[in-house]
């Protein structure tokens, strides 16, 4: 009974893809178990199941970035509405809402598929398993990480990390019982999957839907961001940066387009979005904050690259590294923002001639080329806030602000309170998100504890 609940779980992942022609040729066998390398690599190109869309959109939906109109407030579902004004719904009971932890976890059951699979391959045909391995470990780690920026505690450094973390699942078995592990736990798995994988990587960029050694260096860069072990940040940052360090030339690009940005351009080191939401789009009431506008100088590019400025005189973003889309915003790793790693890190550990030249690298490229005056500051301090602000200022809309967020409010010079202000029924009503409170974590479905019991 068990291997039959196996085969129908598999059934129906493979039947939610339709990008090749073995996803196709196989849901209509009886026995749809991966057997071979070939099956296994088909799985982890369903890019629509892995790389497109799958990422939960909480990653943007709460940041200090944009605002929503009176109207397009008030045009939100029940479920939106708690989301925006922080309240952090636990009750996901639409099919479109549950998706937002059923396809994070869909991804990672895939990766683990192919992980338990890879004991057992009957034919080989050329295809190498330790890439494919890699391959798996990557894709499991990094879906686990942005959960664990939603779903858990921040990482302490200097505090205790026994809390509660995210369910990790490192089996296809379905009846593998479901437990919230520890932060401390899910970090440590995190790094050792993203570590193992670098290993059994190829070495060089390929098709930028699949991970690399390099994209895992960035994931790593990413993931000792977040916990703030700026040591370890900028280790993985250089690797990746001494291997390939491309960024676009604003100043070569035709920044006033709908879309300036292609998809997979020269700075993507793995490619990934998230479907987002409604309440990103301009059509409905959404539009950038002042506070992020006016911290772009008149010569930088990145404002006409990523805003539109609307008849109502509000901007929209547009400035997608996905290459089109309202709702989309990208979460795979740019060479951007493992520069910022790099710069951030050496600023904190006081490096501070490294951080100029890294910041000052990618300034080069934004700002117009007549009117680029390089970063000289010395004092450490300084220099710091810079690079913090520079960050704030490249990597919209690119999956890494809520993160960002949660690290910088443990720090008394960066720390901030997100206010947003609606009108409903003709009264003002004010919706805050404190440093450090307990809403920038988010509840996990109800409909989830009770089936699994998880607390």
């Amino acid at each position: 009974m068990k291997q039959y609940i196996y085969k129908l779980l598999i059934a129906s992942l493979f039947c939610l893809v339709s990008c090749n022609k073995f996803l196709e040729d196989k849901t209509n066998k009886t026995s749809t178990v991966p057997t071979t390398l070939e099956d296994m690599q088909a799985l982890l190109d369903a890019g629509n199941q892995l790389n497109l869309g799958s990422y939960p959109f909480f990653l943007e939906a709460c940041t200090d970035d944009f605002l929503l109109t009176d109207a397009g407030y008030n045009n939100l579902d029940v479920f939106d509405k708690q989301v925006y004004s922080f309240q952090n719904p636990d009750i996901y009971s639409a099919t479109e809402k549950l998706i937002v932890w059923r396809d994070a976890y869909n991804a990672i059951a895939i990766a683990n598929t192919v992980l338990d699979g890879l004991s057992d391959i009957k034919i080989l045909k050329g295809l190498d398993p330790n890439n494919i391995k890699g391959q798996a470990l990557f894709h499991r780690a990094f879906m686990h990480f942005v959960l664990l920026q939603i779903y858990a505690a921040p990482f302490d450094q200097k505090g205790d990390n026994n809390v509660d973390g995210i369910p990790l699942k490192l089996t296809s078995d379905i009846n593998d019982k479901t437990k919230r592990s520890t932060v401390e736990e899910c970090y440590r798995l995190v790094i050792q999957d993203l570590k193992q994988a670098a290993v059994l990587l190829p070495n060089e960029l390929g098709i930028v839907t699949r991970p690399s050694e390099i994209s895992a260096h960035a994931a790593l860069s990413r993931v000792y961001m977040a916990m703030e072990d700026y040591g370890n940040a900028k280790k993985y940052a250089e690797l990746v940066l001494t291997r390939y360090n491309k960024l676009m030339d604003l100043n070569a690009m035709a920044v006033d387009a709908s879309f300036p940005y292609p998809a997979m351009n020269a700075e993507t080191l793995f490619f990934a979005y998230s479907n987002g939401t409604t309440m990103f789009g301009g059509s409905r009431g959404s539009y950038m904050t002042d506070e992020l506008l006016e911290l772009y100088d008149t010569h930088d590019l990145r404002f006409r690259a990523n805003y539109k400025k609307g008849t109502d005189g509000r901007y929209t973003f547009k400035g997608h590294y996905v290459g089109s889309g309202t709702y989309l915003f990208f979460v795979g790793s740019t060479t951007s923002e493992v520069l910022l790693n790099a710069a951030e890190s050496n600023a904190r550990l006081g490096n501070a001639t490294l951080a100029k030249q890294q910041i000052n690298e990618l300034l080069q490229n934004r700002i117009e080329k007549q009117f680029f005056v390089p970063i000289t500051e010395n004092n450490i301090e300084a220099l710091l806030k810079i690079v913090i602000q520079e960050r704030r200022k490249e990597l919209v809309r690119r999956g890494v602000r809520w993160s960002d967020l949660r690290r910088l409010n443990k720090d008394e010079r960066f720390k901030k309170e997100i206010v947003r202000t609606v009108i409903v029924d003709g009264k003002i009503q004010d919706f805050s998100l404190k440093p450090n409170s307990k809403d920038y974590i988010f509840n996990i479905p109800i409909e989830v504890k009770n089936i699994t019991g998880i607390e």
